[in-house]
């Protein structure tokens, strides 16, 4: 498997960590008190519990690229 650049894994691992927080911020503010809660539909739910595994599955892959590529430089060193 060839590797991506250190800099693109970090950016990627960070980009995934910043949309599941912004995601989970979002709907927590939605859920304390929104009328809009109400009247959502299941495809929304199924949309947004998707994005958030999606999500996850992205901060697991890169946070393990990020690891395979440190622990290659530190015994290059």
């Amino acid at each position: 498997m060839a590797t991506l650049p250190k800099k693109l894994v970090i950016f990627c691992f960070n980009l995934c960590a910043s949309l599941y927080i912004g995601i989970g911020g979002y709907g927590t503010a939605m859920g304390l008190g929104s009328k809009l809660l109400q009247t959502l539909t299941i495809w929304h739910s199924v949309a947004y519990f998707t994005a958030s595994i999606l999500l996850i599955r992205g901060i697991c892959y890169f946070g393990q690229m990020w690891d395979r590529i440190s622990a290659q430089e530190a015994a290059a060193v």
